[in-house]
């Protein structure tokens, strides 16, 4: 299966999350398409633009499909020093995310890995750095592949995900409903975590 990766925060909000999910391109589809058909939904599928109903919504359709999704977090602590590049510290912590959630999902795999990955966080040439280094890091049997969400339901999903576990690990009045959608999921072991601190070795 390929795995779309997509983030969602960033370290100047005190959370950055990123879901890589590992879906059939058809079972993807399917998801996308029963959610615009129930919902109406016209435009692209984002996270930061659903209500509490769509995205439960949408986690009951992708229950229905075969998938596993590795969550990569960061949370304050991962703060900049005071002489650190705010930009630079946050290129560097969306890296480290992306490499221990693709790591996790590549795990025991026999099989050449294809790695998507969203083309709207950074610029273009950042964003070729970072695909270069997944790239290297998967090895010559897999592939690393930039693409624009709205062309790839895989990376819409992607954006969900890493969005709903953004706002799970946000103190706002809408965390315990953000946990609650996904608990089911963590109890099963279809999503796992992946949290970084500021050394970049894993907490759980």
């Amino acid at each position: 299966m390929p795995i779309y990766c997509d983030e969602s925060g960033g370290v100047g909000r005190g959370v950055m999350t990123l879901a890589a999910i590992s879906v059939e391109d058809d079972d993807a589809d399917a998801v996308v398409a029963r959610f615009r058909e129930i919902t109406g939904l016209a435009g692209e599928l984002k996270g930061s633009r659903i209500d509490l109903a769509e995205r439960g919504l949408l986690f009951e359709l992708l229950g229905q499909k075969p998938w596993t999704a590795t969550i990569g977090i960061a949370i304050s602590a991962l703060a900049p020093n005071p002489d650190e590049d705010r930009g630079t510290h946050d290129i560097d912590i969306y890296v480290q995310l992306l490499e221990k959630a693709v790591t996790h999902m590549i795990k025991g795999s026999d099989h050449c890995v294809q790695v998507v990955i969203d083309d709207g966080r950074y610029g273009p040439e950042t964003l070729a750095l970072i695909r270069k280094d997944i790239a290297d890091f998967i090895g010559p049997c897999g592939t690393a592949s930039l693409d624009l969400s709205h062309r790839r339901s895989g990376l819409q999903i992607a954006d969900v995900i890493a969005n709903t576990f953004f706002n799970r690990a946000m103190a706002t009045e809408r965390q315990g409903r953000m946990a609650a959608i996904v608990a089911p999921f963590l109890e099963s072991g279809k999503i796992s975590l992946r949290v970084i601190s500021r050394d970049t070795r894993a907490a759980h």
